[in-house]
C-alpha cells in the first residue's frame, strides 16, 4: 500500500446524526485533496446501538449471539450507507465495503470477537479505482459466516486492524483535539493536551476516549495511531514515544 493512504475513524461523538454528515464528508475530502487515499471506518449515529439493543432486549432478556450482532450491525451499516451517498452528492465516489466484501473474518462469534483477517487486496483495488471506500467499523465476519461484533467501541479495532494489514496511516478522529490527562470538559484546571503518548499510558486513559482492546492491538502490533479532531493536525500519537505535552505552540517533554 502506497504511504499516502490513511484510515480515518469517524465515531459517534463526531457522527452524532445525519446533520453531521457533511462534516465529515468534508473532512475526507480535505484528504483526499492532499493527496490521500482514504479508508473511512464509521461507527453507527451516536444512541443508535444502545436503542438497538433495548429493542432487542425488549423481545429477550439475553439476545440470541448472532441475531442480536446482525441488529447491532444495521446501525453501522446505515451510516456507511448515508456518507457514502453524501460524498456521491458532492462528487466524491465512495463505495461502501461491508465486512463479507472485505474478509472481514474474526476469531469466535457474538458480541466480542477479535478480527483476524483481511482481503487487503479487495481493499487496494477499490482505492485504485475510487481512492475512498467506506467501511462499516465494529462488524467482523464469523466461522459460519455470521455477523460478529468487535466489543464495545470496536470502530476503534476496526481502523487499527484494517491500518496493520495495509501498512496505512490511521486516524481516529474524535470530539477532542486528542488525549488529555483527564477530561477537559471536567470541572478543574485544565488538563494538559499529550503531544505523544506511549500504549501503555494510553491504557491509563478513560477507555470511552480510545476503545482499550484497540490500544492493547496496536501495541502487541506496534502500530502508531494519531487520535485529533476533524480540520486539525495537531493530534496526539501514541506508539512508543515518551510522553510529551502541547503547550500553546510549544511542545513539553515530561519526564
Amino acid at each position: 500500500m502506497s504511504e499516502r493512504t490513511i484510515v480515518l475513524k469517524f465515531g459517534g461523538s463526531v457522527l452524532r446524526s445525519r446533520d453531521d454528515l457533511p462534516i465529515v464528508a468534508g473532512e475526507i475530502e480535505r484528504f483526499l485533496g492532499l493527496g490521500h487515499r482514504v479508508v473511512a471506518v464509521v461507527s453507527a449515529f451516536d444512541g443508535t446501538t444502545d436503542a438497538l439493543a433495548e429493542e432487542a432486549r425488549a423481545i429477550q432478556e439475553e439476545p440470541e449471539g448472532s441475531a442480536f450482532a446482525y441488529l447491532l450491525a444495521t446501525g453501522e451499516f446505515t451510516s456507511a450507507a448515508l456518507l457514502s451517498l453524501t460524498l456521491s452528492a458532492r462528487g466524491v465516489r465512495a463505495p461502501v465495503l461491508g465486512p463479507h466484501v472485505i474478509g472481514l473474518r474474526t476469531k469466535g462469534s457474538g458480541a466480542d470477537s477479535n478480527p483476524a483477517s483481511v482481503d487487503a487486496w479487495t481493499l487496494t483495488r477499490a482505492l485504485d479505482a475510487s481512492r475512498a471506500v467506506v467501511v462499516p467499523g465494529f462488524v467482523g465476519v464469523g466461522p459460519a459466516r455470521e455477523h460478529t461484533l468487535l466489543g464495545r467501541g470496536g470502530s476503534d479495532l476496526s481502523a487499527l486492524f484494517i491500518a496493520s494489514q495495509l501498512g496505512a496511516r490511521c486516524r481516529l478522529v474524535k470530539d477532542v483535539a486528542g488525549l488529555f490527562e483527564r477530561d477537559p470538559a471536567a470541572t478543574g484546571p485544565r488538563p494538559g493536551r499529550y503531544r505523544t503518548l506511549g500504549w501503555g499510558e494510553a491504557l491509563g486513559l478513560d477507555g470511552r476516549i480510545v476503545q482499550h482492546k484497540a490500544v492493547r492491538f496496536a501495541q502487541r502490533e506496534r502500530l502508531a495511531f494519531e487520535v485529533g479532531a476533524i480540520g486539525r493536525d495537531d493530534v496526539t500519537t501514541v506508539a512508543e514515544h515518551a510522553k510529551s505535552y502541547y503547550n500553546g505552540d510549544r511542545e513539553v517533554a515530561c519526564a
